[in-house]
């Protein structure tokens, strides 16, 4: 004992144990200044992160706001939770990172592949490493290989629509038909393609906890095993599974890429675990960045009408480069549904064009939105203006990144692309599209790492005669 007395004894014991925890939690608050970088003053256990525990603002909205307010600085840093963050606003260190020193950066830092999690575990949106490069080679292969016929069905679910819709809902309605013909198959119950897409945009108070978790300490999402989809879940659809075209497309892969190699032996996935996290991917990191895109686009679409009849007139082209693709890559600019893109160090990296230099294990942020909404790179950079994009207007590198860019690019940006244009070209082509009344503005949040409208949009659908 310290002291005779023994609560005076506990009492100096309590001290010395905050004393250490306050010293853990602000190790690296200094962590910016000694390297003369920019950054908001930390909070201790929340660090910059205070404002999304309040609910005052999501990551997406902070970050642009850091963005803004430091206009002329090429770097911003933050502390997540304890751990500093670099807000990198420099296209050309923004390419180093993505794509030049990718092997710096190769991971996203969210420390999932241990997850309890079906959806995650062996998904390649969070995998690293080996694990990544094995997920990336058969999901190529699979993608190049899956026979991909969009406008069969999409006239049938626009029938009957006439007049001030809901336009999530229609689209889900769409892209319910779109999927399972892409995943399931015409004579298979598509479900669980459905199902699936409820549960994955769900936004309970506990879903929003787990996001949170997943977002800023992932190693407690793991530890108390959380998921969003269980084996038990997946266990109803068994038979529909096994029968649907994503299986067919996983053993033609899985004939061609013979697992030999130490690193495939040592990842060996079988069937069903695959099916799962690919059906996880399809729907999470396609299906639900698909309907957010193609509400913006109607809702730029309605605001804009000339843009709308311009882009009428591309509906039945066949090229990648016309109006209509631009009226695409405008929406995306505008409205990305990833509005920034996360990368760690994993090793210490020196910037060249700068004495800066970055520990290993620490976070970078790529604020895709709000370089997408720059003056400094596009002109009148709020208005939706899809003739930016023409083909003779050559854009810098790295301020348009809707899909990434470099090694681990979306993998489905081409799918994703071609299911926008002939939704949208069915749309158009049926539909006159225009505000019902007063249109409000988009509001928008953070939801498992994508940006999500908030707020139900309706629109008038007048029927083309």
């Amino acid at each position: 004992m310290f002291f005779e007395s023994f609560i005076l004894n506990i009492l100096v014991l309590v001290v010395l144990i905050l004393a250490l925890l306050f010293d853990y939690a602000t190790k690296f608050f200094s962590y910016w200044y000694i390297r003369h970088i920019p950054y908001r003053i930390p909070i201790p256990l929340f660090g910059n992160d205070y404002f999304r525990v309040l609910g005052i603002r999501n990551t997406s909205d902070e970050v642009n706001k850091l963005y803004t307010t430091y206009g002329k600085d090429k770097y911003v840093g933050c502390i997540k939770s304890r751990i500093p963050d670099l807000i990198v606003k420099d296209p050309n260190s923004i390419k180093k990172i993505l794509s030049t020193d990718f092997s710096n950066f190769h991971c996203r830092g969210s420390a999932l592949d241990r997850s309890q999690d079906v959806c995650i575990r062996n998904n390649l949106f969070y995998a690293e490493g080996e694990k990544w490069t094995l997920l990336r080679s058969k999901m190529e292969l699979l993608l190049n290989n899956m026979d991909v016929n969009l406008r069969d069905n999409l006239h049938d679910c626009l029938q009957g629509i006439n007049g001030q819709t809901n336009v999530q809902q229609l689209l889900c309605e769409i892209l319910d038909v779109v999927f399972k013909d892409l995943l399931i198959g015409n004579n298979l119950d598509g479900s669980v393609i459905k199902t699936t897409r409820k549960i994955l945009q769900t936004r309970t108070l506990f879903d929003k906890l787990k996001s949170y978790l997943k977002d800023i300490f992932p190693s407690i999402y793991v530890m108390f095993g959380l998921n969003v989809l269980s084996k038990q879940y997946f266990s109803k659809f068994t038979q529909v599974l096994e029968e649907s075209k994503l299986m067919q497309d996983i053993k033609k892969t899985e004939s061609i890429l013979h697992d030999d190699t130490d690193v495939k032996k040592k990842f060996k996935l079988s069937e069903c675990d695959l099916i799962t996290a690919y059906l996880a991917l399809f729907i999470g990191e396609g299906y639900i960045p698909c309907h957010h895109t193609l509400t913006t686009l109607l809702y730029e679409l309605a605001k804009n009408p000339e843009v709308q009849e311009k882009a009428r007139k591309c509906v039945n082209s066949s090229s990648e480069d016309d109006y209509l693709s631009h009226t695409i890559k405008e929406t995306l600019r505008l409205h990305p549904p990833y509005s920034i893109i996360n990368r760690k160090c994993v090793k210490t990296y020196q910037f060249p064009d700068k004495d800066l230099l970055i520990d290993k294990s620490f976070t970078i942020t790529i604020p895709v939105e709000a370089l997408q909404r720059d003056e400094t790179h596009y002109k009148d950079a709020n208005k939706f203006n899809p003739s930016r994009f023409e083909a003779n207007r050559e854009l810098p590198d790295c301020i348009y990144l809707p899909f990434g860019t470099g090694p681990r690019k979306c993998i489905g940006e081409r799918l994703a692309l071609q299911i926008i244009r002939s939704v949208t070209a069915s749309i158009l082509k049926s539909f006159h599209i225009a505000p019902c009344e007063m249109l409000p503005d988009l509001q928008t949040s953070d939801f498992n790492f994508k940006r999500v409208i908030d707020n139900d949009l309706w629109l008038k659908f007048d029927p083309i005669s």
